[in-house]
């Protein structure tokens, strides 16, 4: 089961490092890493809409008025928020009239349903995600570890490489959806 501390570990023996049970170390890898970790975790989560992370959710209205009066309603995001995917209203639909601020969406419908990537424990996260942490975490220690960065550009492309693999098996593991009904040339000429 995979923690912050052996993901951290990893990434610090592939520059060179060595392993760490705690972020509270006061030697020059545990300072580096401790510092980047949480950053370059919610920023991988962020680069992609992993089906892994992807959580669904009625939000609750608050009492608030939106200042903007292109917006009725206001809704407080999740705490483990990092992205939204999508936004819906009650019969299901796709909703783009909405604005995300300070923590917040404001839109017109009520109720509202939020499709959202969510920041997770380390212990729920698929390999292919673990693996991609490992190799972004490296390329982000890297100099600050070693000193040197030469090793970076390696880590740099190991990273994308395995970024790019972990983005095809993520989505393959939800079916293409149709995301447009029939069209009305369609409907016309099947009657």
């Amino acid at each position: 089961m995979a923690t912050k501390f052996t993901i951290a570990s990893q990434a610090l023996i592939k520059v060179g490092g060595t392993p760490i049970t705690t972020f509270d170390g006061t030697d020059r890898q545990s300072v580096v890493v401790s510092n980047l970790y949480d950053d370059t975790k919610k920023g991988l989560l962020y680069y992609t809409f992993w089906n892994f992370a992807t959580h669904k959710v009625q939000l609750s209205s608050l009492v608030e008025t939106p200042t903007d009066p292109n917006f009725t309603y206001a809704y407080q995001l999740p705490g483990d928020y990092v992205r939204v995917k999508g936004v819906f209203d009650s019969a299901g639909g796709f909703r783009t009239d909405y604005a995300v601020e300070n923590n917040k969406i404001y839109a017109t419908h009520n109720p509202l349903y939020l499709e959202y990537i969510r920041e997770m424990d380390e212990s729920n996260f698929p390999p292919f995600f673990i693996e991609v942490l490992i190799s972004k975490l490296a390329f982000e220690v890297c100099e600050g570890v070693t000193g040197v960065g030469t090793l970076n550009d390696r880590l740099g492309r190991e990273f994308e490489s395995k970024l790019a693999k972990a983005m095809v098996v993520d989505g393959q593991e939800t079916p293409p959806q149709n995301i447009l009904g029939e069209g009305h040339l369609v409907k016309a000429r099947l009657g």
